[in-house]
């Protein structure tokens, strides 16, 4: 199954998103073949390491058309700061790439990220392909060429938008996650089915014990929405001036809970709080039916996602972190909300007190 993301009809930045199963080691012949690198350059954390270790070996060591090394982070959001880059950044210099060399992300989010940002920045700029092995990466964060890293005043406030060249989503990947790091991923699903598609979202309610399950059809079908779902937003608005943004509902909230937890919280479950925050805001000013608020709590509710993180936090906390948040503007703090399940807008500028009053609901 493949998606080809269309950049601006320029071929030069058209790439394709594979999805399928068990086609993980396509990569040792479409790497030569469609990159010819002089070297590669796998960038993995400390726990896809240890269970993907033997697969490394096979897949990215063992060619004999050039030469590749891999580098280990730490695993976890925290790797994704300042520390983390500019280690990483040295190890890779060393390694003396060139602008033929690939770099390979292969791990979550955070090594999407951080992997990205540095492809987008050394020698200004060398090719980079996604490898997500969880379930936020592979519907969220290695589609659309974000990078970033993290600062304690908010989350991405550091990154470039880069395009990968190729993206291969292995759905047998997800099978291996911890069971919290697996719903951990499922607040990226139901996200973008309540942005953009009614249709997949009731298809969610209809199959919940598929998903609780991990049956591999549902999953498939899931990743392939939502996949699909951002690639043609992508494609209309690369750099977020527009319609991107619908993209962020749910985050404003969520990325302040982020920050204020010292990204203790996963970004999932962060998520999941803000969709409550902001679909409660949407409620408030007129804009969502109780009905389609209630299915959202429901969906939210039997994935385990309904967890009440953010009565951890005071609200004064949470709202200095929103004002530090990249989606305001010399008017306000633009918040991206729905008016029913599969249609969202944007820039809806939001007061304080209203913002208040849903966290605390």
């Amino acid at each position: 199954m493949e998606i080809k993301v269309n950049l601006n009809k320029r071929s030069d930045r058209t790439y394709k998103i594979q999805i399928g199963r068990k086609d993980f080691s396509s990569l040792k012949k479409l790497i030569p073949q469609k990159f010819a690198p002089d070297k590669c350059i796998v960038v993995t954390d400390s726990n896809v390491k240890r269970i993907y270790n033997s697969e490394i070996k096979a897949v990215f060591l063992s060619s004999k058309e050039h030469r590749s090394f891999v580098i280990t982070i730490p695993a976890g959001e925290k790797s994704k700061s300042q520390k983390v880059r500019d280690k990483l950044e040295r190890e890779i210099i060393k390694l003396n790439p060139s602008r033929q060399s690939l770099l390979i992300a292969f791990g979550g989010g955070v090594v999407g990220d951080i992997a990205g940002f540095l492809a987008s920045t050394i020698l200004r700029g060398i090719k980079y392909i996604q490898v997500p092995t969880t379930i936020i990466s592979q519907v969220d964060s290695s589609v659309g060429g974000k990078t970033g890293i993290n600062l304690p005043e908010s989350k991405n406030l550091i990154g470039t938008i880069y395009q990968p060249a190729h993206v291969q989503i292995d759905i047998d990947f997800i099978q291996t996650l911890p069971e919290e790091e697996y719903f951990n991923g499922l607040a990226e699903i139901v996200k973008s089915f309540i942005i953009a598609d009614e249709k997949a979202f009731g298809y969610l309610e209809k199959n919940i014990n598929g998903l609780l399950k991990r049956n591999p059809q549902t999953l498939q079908y899931c990743i392939k929405q939502s996949v699909g779902i951002k690639s043609k937003i992508v494609e209309q608005d690369e750099n977020e001036t527009g319609l991107r943004k619908i993209l962020n509902f749910g985050h404003t909230v969520g990325h302040a809970i982020e920050a204020c937890s010292n990204y203790r919280v996963k970004h999932g479950f962060a998520v999941a709080e803000g969709i409550l925050v902001e679909a409660q805001i949407s409620n408030q000013l007129g804009k969502l039916s109780e009905n389609d608020l209630q299915r959202i709590k429901n969906i939210l509710e039997k994935f385990g996602l309904s967890k009440n993180i953010r009565r951890k936090y005071d609200f004064n906390s949470i709202w200095k972190k929103i004002l530090f948040d990249k989606k305001k503007n010399k008017n306000g703090v633009g918040f991206s909300l729905i008016s029913k399940i599969g249609k969202c807008e944007y820039n809806i500028l939001v007061e304080r007190y209203v913002v208040k009053s849903a966290y605390n609901k």
